[in-house]
């Protein structure tokens, strides 16, 4: 079967860093694995050699000079892509179109409307209400319009979470067509028995905490530090591991300055997707701190990729976090924005291996059960398609 993929968000390379990024590119080694071809039409390649991966960058036609001009443009490009698949469906007929939902685009609704064939919209955040509150939209009554011919369009509508989902049917999807279906792993690479990293600075004997993702504020970074404040003032061998960049680096490094804490923190930056598995080994724990939100909507990549590789969990009790991981003992769920609660979680796993472990063998099993692939096989059987035995 050959499949269509379509990104046509600027802001997310399809070689790239961000969760998003990764996201892609699992999704489209998954597709492949069960069997299908993809090729993928993109507002924004990225850099790298393409990993085996048929990806096409759609040229832009201008970016405009203020907002209202870089939204126009947007659309643009979007239907650029829609032109773009019309050639590709000429050139190389594929079965389905599987879109990344983004706030300019209908590329792939439009193209299957007039191709006749089915399409799963992917949605990972409610972008018009978010782009609204958050940030600035000047098209504004484009953007509903087009949010509304996806969810009209689409033949599956494919929510990252169920709050998303909720959204998706408040803003007009048909609740029949609306299915969660959450992040993923690679549980070839992110597996439990992947040798932990030698850090340097991290000592042979340290607990280590660990986090990963984007330092922003609203993962929890500011309650995180603060908790390991509070576990390292009673445990002498507590030692934290931050993999990952952000917005709030540079909070993070004036607090560890502050807090006399520079031996015990390594900030690692970002790094390579392929190096994570095995500094997630190296953690005693990991976190995933989010604190008090209504609009906790997302699926954290993290945590699949923490619990694949066998690592005990501490999380906070929120959204699709606190779904995937209830009456799981792979976690322990703590109030969001609590760091007396997360210091404490710290301290009770410190001292407690053989709760760790029964944690660990727990995690390893719930994160065997969320491979791309699973997700793949749910999207072509959305789409009414059958998957090809892999």
């Amino acid at each position: 079967m050959r499949i269509a993929y379509v990104s046509a968000d600027r802001g997310i390379p399809v070689f790239g860093e961000k969760g998003a990024s990764i996201h892609i590119q699992e999704m489209m080694r998954a597709f492949v694995t069960v069997g299908h071809d993809v090729r993928a039409l993109t507002a924004r390649r990225g850099d790298g050699d393409g990993q085996g991966l048929w990806v096409e960058e759609v040229p832009q036609t201008g970016s405009g000079a203020d907002r209202a001009d870089k939204e126009r443009a947007a659309m643009r490009q979007a239907e650029a892509i829609e032109a773009r698949l019309m050639s590709l469906y000429r050139e190389w007929p594929f079965d389905m179109i599987y879109e990344r939902y983004s706030l300019w685009s209908a590329a792939g609704v439009r193209a299957a409307r007039r191709l006749g064939l089915p399409v799963v919209t992917e949605v990972n955040a409610p972008l018009v209400m978010e782009q609204a509150a958050f940030r600035s939209l000047v098209c504004d009554a484009e953007a509903r319009a087009l949010e509304a011919e996806v969810l009209a369009g689409s033949t599956a509508l494919a929510a990252v979470s169920s709050q998303v989902a909720e959204y998706l049917v408040c803003a007009g999807a048909a609740s029949g067509r609306v299915h969660v279906i959450g992040n993923a792993v690679d549980t070839r690479h992110f597996r439990p028995d992947v040798p932990p990293a030698e850090v340097a600075g991290i000592p042979d004997n340290a607990f280590v905490v660990g986090f990963t993702g984007s330092l922003k504020m609203w993962h929890g970074v500011d309650t995180l530090l603060e908790a390991f404040r509070l576990f390292r003032a009673v445990e002498p061998r507590a030692h934290l591991l931050i993999c990952g960049d952000g917005p709030k680096a540079g909070w993070i490094e004036g607090f560890v300055a502050g807090a006399t804490l520079g031996e015990a923190v390594t900030l690692a930056g970002w790094v390579d997707h392929a190096r994570l598995p095995s500094l997630i080994a190296r953690m005693d724990v990991a976190t995933a701190p989010y604190p008090v939100s209504d609009t906790h909507y997302f699926s954290p990549l993290k945590l699949y990729e923490y619990l694949a590789v066998g690592s005990p969990v501490l999380a906070s009790d929120i959204g699709q976090t606190a779904e995937l991981l209830a009456g799981s003992e792979a976690a322990i769920l703590l109030p969001p924005g609590d760091a007396g609660a997360l210091a404490r979680g710290m301290a009770d796993l410190c001292a407690d291996p053989v709760r760790r472990r029964v944690m660990s063998m727990a995690a390893a099993d719930l994160g065997r059960r969320h491979d791309w692939t699973d997700n793949a096989r749910r999207v072509v059987a959305l789409a009414g398609l059958r998957t090809v035995a892999a």
